[in-house]
Order: C-alpha cells, then structure tokens, then sequence
C-alpha cells in the first residue's frame, strides 16, 4: 500500500536529482513510470539513469548541455535524470518539430551531446552537427554502477527550454536546480501530491509544461502514466484514466474540450480527485460542460503557469464554489510568488482596471539563453528578487483574485474601441453546439481590417450560422461582432497543443465577393435611394435589399446617421417599430411608400 502522506521538503537548497534520489531509496518498489511499453519502478528508473550518467560523464564536454531526442515512453524520462545525474543540463526536443527548429535550437543551446534511439538518429545525424551522439538503444543498461559521486548545485542550470518568440525563432528559458525545487514544492503543497497519486501525462517532451507532471509527481513517490495521444487520439482517453486510476491530471482549455465531446453520457471519472486547467482563458461553459463527468469532491483548479515562472497563480472550484463570471479567474498567487496589475505608466491598477501582469519571485527562471538584450527587457534583478514581466494583461476583482483577460498583443483597436478577442471567443463558445473557436483582427484584400471568428461544431452538431450570429448580436456590442464567421474542421495547434492564431487561414475573399455580386438589387426608386444612403454610411458595397441591415458587423453609430439621412431625405419621421421585426430595405422602402400615399 503506496504511503498516502506526502514527504515534505527539508530544503530546496539542493539538486533535483538528489531528491530523486531519496524518494528512489524510499520507495524503491513503487511504480514511477509506465507507458504502452511497460512499467519502472523507482529502483529500476533510478538505476537506468545511473548507467546513463556514467555513459554521458566518460567523456569531457566543452558545453553542459545535453539534448533528449527520443521517441515518445518513460525512456524520455530516464535521459532527463540520467543527464541531472551527471551534472548537465537537458534540453528537450519535439521529434515531430521542423527540421529548421530542431537546428536551431542545438545551435542556439550549444548542445554538446544529443541522445536519440534507432528511430530517430538518421534525423539527428543530419542535424547534429559536431555535436555528439549517443544511442540510447545501444547502452547495456543492466547492472548497477549506483548512484553518480557527482552532485549538481543548486545553482546550476538544470534546462533550457525552448518556446515561440514574437520572432521566427523559438527563445530559450533556462533556470536552476533551486528554483526549481522551489517548484515542486509549492505545486506539492497546492495539490498534497503524496505516493498514493497517478498522474495522467500525454505531453509532447517539447511542451514546457512537461516538467509539471512529471517532477512533480516523480520527485514525491508518486506514478506517471504516459498516453501517447498523437498516436492513440481522444477515444480510448477516458478509458485509460479509468484503467491507471488516473488522480490529477493537467489540461489545455482546447485539449478538454476535445476529450469532453469524446464522453458518453452517464461517464465518471472515478478516482480523479484534482482536475488542473491551464496555459488558455477558461470559461464557464468550459466548467459547466465537464462537471457532470466529475465526482462531487473532485476539485478544479484553474492555473497560470508559464515558462519563465512555472506555477504561480492558482484558484480552486469546488462544488460549492460560485461562478459570477464567464471567465474563470485564475486566483491568488502561490508560495513565494507576488503579483501586481501595472498600468502603462508603471502604477498598480485599481480594482477591475485591466494591466499586465508584474510577477515578483526569488524562484523566477534565470532569463532567456543567448539573450541578454530580452532578459533584461523581461527580468528586472534586485538582489535576490527578479521581477518579471510578463506580457500577460489582467484585472482584480474585489475579493483580490486576478482574472486573466489575454496576451498584451491579443488586444485589438476597432473603431477606437480596445477589444479582448478572448471575449468574443466566450460569447462564440455560449453556442453548445460549438466545440472551439477562436478569433483573429485580419485585413481583407482592400486594406481594411476586419474581425473573422472561427469556430469546429462539436461530434455530430449542426451549427447555423444564423443563430450564432445572432446570439452574438444579442451579447456584444456592434464593433466586437465578427464580420465573417468561418467554419472549420479543425483548429491550426501550435507544437505545444494551444491554438496557432497566426496559422489562421483567410477567409475566402474571392467567393465572399461573388457571393456579394448575386445580391438583391433594388426594385424601385425608393429601394435605390435607401441602398445608397446605406452603403455610403456603412462604407459597405453592394448591400442587397433583402439584407438584414441590423445585421453584425454594421456599426450602430453609422447605422444612426444613415436613419437621419433617411429622415431627413424622405422628410418624415420614420417608425422603426415595424421595421425592426423585418429590418431590410424592402421593408423600409414600403414603410416610406405607404407613408408617402398617405400623404
């Protein structure tokens, strides 16, 4: 029977390895590890990577820096303690990222070895450069050569990791032993993580939040089941945390709902104690749509976490807890973390007054590898504190805790108007026939800019864009509504599962335009005069007479004018009563006739 107490942390003043160490000695029988090959247990995995150290230390090294491409299994797990073991630094890479990035970031991390398998070292032979190449299927990985006599600091650099920039190229984030001990422990004591727990992991090593589940979990005795999701998919998912007796688990907004449409009706996770969201906006429909799947004591904590800071701000949902917002806050700051709302002047914010977010920690990473110019720019040093910005906007609610509201360049100007575009996505996601949505700013052919929405229906629903179109006209403002709405079968992901806005496709504006070519021409004269006073005070052309003219997209200010223009031009005072029940220009047009022949 696994020991259902945690094991506290006497001092982070130390390396990860040696406290891997410890819970191996502790708990030597306990399973840390299993994927669709098989299982390790702590002796076991400790014992590989013992042999590994020893084959990475039998040569001198210029650079510290040990890159791990291998296919997807607990081997993945056993180079990154293998390298901790020896003293080096890790430095993980996605075999399914393009070939420029996986060059780019050997060259820029200055790897001094990378460790693969037989299926991936033709790939790497032809990038690696002088780097050296260890097989990590020709080792002898039996024996026991025990624990390596060297002992990393807490100060060393554990791993650089490797995420998109605002350039072409990725930018890595390196930090140390310390820190990141700091990590564990609070992420242990947010969630009591004890040996009792299984952690549901399905990450690509690529993806920065790898670390999460598998530190946390395998430096406090607990197991980490592996699910190659890429390969298996979303069916079989929920079967799988049945089978592991999954009890945490770490999920994307869109990786959730994704396996949420997978559910049968009636499903229950029946031994999920904690399910952690993170790394997008979570909404309340998100919440709503998954509850009936979780046990009444199963707890959501909805986190913001990043690369730089790894967990820093968490909120608990229980099943008392009541929402009063259509996004989820992301709480109050964890152990060792401060975190202050700045306005563009470098003043806090007052309460519900959006800025970015300051994060002020000892426990910060250490900067961006080969970029001194960006880790001052984002990493302000006083004494032992860093304080971080980090480009993330966000408002206070009275009770204190923070609500994220979006990156600093996913806010938009339209009409003057600064919008969240994560707020139209929440009112897009209200539909519950839509499954993922996302919204972008783009320009059309004629120079202009115009907000698209995207959205993928869910398994077997009917979305009609007439209805989301007009639960958008019922929620937002005018000058928030997408112009175009576009359907998709699936949303571009970055490499790390989230949704890649700037892969986004153009609508297409070819069709659009002859789509607008077939529209209704006026029949009469008053039709004629009413759609050039519209087109003119919309700046739209052409606008069909049996259009809704109250439709989204259309500016109410404009809309006014032209109404005045209307008035004015007809002389008479027009009733929009009637007209709003069938607001077109056929309508209005007859409204004015049978005004005219009355008079």
């Amino acid at each position: 029977m696994k020991d259902s107490i945690n094991i506290p942390f006497e001092t982070i003043e130390q390396s990860i390895s040696e406290r891997f160490e410890l819970i191996a000695g502790k708990f030597p029988d306990h399973q840390a590890i299993s994927d669709h090959e098989g299982t390790l247990t702590y002796s076991e995995l400790n014992r590989m990577a013992n042999i590994l150290a020893m084959k990475l230390s039998d040569k001198p090294a210029p650079q510290r820096q040990v890159a791990v491409f291998l296919s997807y299994g607990k081997k993945q797990f056993i180079a990154i303690m293998g390298i901790l073991k020896a003293g080096f630094a890790y430095v993980p890479i996605d075999t399914a990222w393009p070939a420029h990035r996986i060059a780019y970031t050997l060259k820029d991390s200055g790897a001094s070895a990378i460790i693969t398998d037989y299926e991936n070292q033709g790939q790497v032979r032809a990038l690696a450069g002088a780097s050296r190449i260890i097989n990590f299927d020709e080792p002898d990985l039996s024996g026991d050569p025990g624990n390596p006599a060297v002992k990393p600091k807490p100060d060393d650099v554990i791993h650089i990791l490797y995420t998109s920039g605002s350039t072409a190229d990725p930018k890595g984030v390196y930090s140390s032993h310390r820190n990141q001990m700091h990590f564990v422990k609070r992420f242990t004591e947010y969630l009591n993580i004890t040996p009792a727990d299984t952690f549901a992991y399905y990450f690509s090593l690529g993806f920065s939040a790898h670390a999460m589940p598998s530190l946390g979990i395998l430096l406090n005795g607990g197991t980490l089941v592996m699910y190659d999701l890429k390969k298996r998919g979303f069916p079989g998912l929920d079967d799988f945390f049945q089978e592991k007796g999954v009890t945490i688990c770490l999920m994307i907004p869109s990786v959730l709902r994704h396996f949420r449409s997978t559910l049968k009706e009636g499903f229950k996770f029946r031994k999920l104690r904690t399910l952690l969201i993170g790394g997008e906006t979570l909404y309340f429909s998100d919440i709503k749509q998954i509850r009936p799947f979780l046990r009444k004591n199963t707890e959501i904590i909805n986190i913001y976490a990043s690369t730089e800071l790894f967990l820093a701000c968490a909120y608990r949902i229980r099943q008392e807890t009541i929402l009063k917002q259509n996004i989820i806050p992301i709480g109050f700051p964890v152990d060792g973390m401060q975190i202050d709302i700045m306005d563009g002047n470098g003043n806090v914010c007052k309460t519900g007054e959006i800025g970015e977010m300051s994060i002020t920690s000892r426990y910060t990473a250490l900067g961006y590898w080969n970029n001194p110019e960006l880790t001052m720019q984002d990493y302000r040093k006083d004494g032992e504190i860093t304080v971080f910005s980090s480009r993330d906007l966000a408002f206070r609610h009275a009770d204190g805790s923070v609500v994220h509201v979006g990156r600093k360049d996913a806010m938009v100007k339209i009409r003057g108007q600064r919008v969240d575009l994560g707020e139209i996505e929440n009112t897009l996601l209200a539909n519950a026939n839509i499954q993922e949505v996302a919204v972008a700013l783009k320009e059309d052919p004629t120079g202009n800019k115009v907000l698209v929405g995207y959205f993928v229906g869910g398994p077997g629903k009917e979305v009609k864009l007439e209805e989301v179109r007009n639960s958008l006209v019922r929620r937002l403002p005018d000058y928030m509504i997408p112009r175009f709405l576009v359907s998709l079968d699936s949303l571009p992901s970055t490499i790390t599962g989230k949704t890649d806005y700037r892969s986004l496709p153009d609508p297409e504006w070819e069709q659009m335009n002859e789509a607008q070519d077939k529209v209704k021409q006026a029949a009469n004269p008053v039709e004629a005069q009413l759609t050039a006073i519209f087109e003119k005070h919309l700046e739209t052309h052409p606008i069909g007479t049996d259009e809704n003219i109250l439709r989204a997209g259309y500016d109410s200010l404009k809309l006014f004018v032209a109404f005045d223009t209307i008035e004015k031009h007809f002389k008479m005072k027009l009733d929009l009563n009637s007209f709003v029940a069938n607001p077109t220009i056929e309508e209005l047009a007859s409204i004015i006739t049978r005004h005219q022949k009355a008079n």
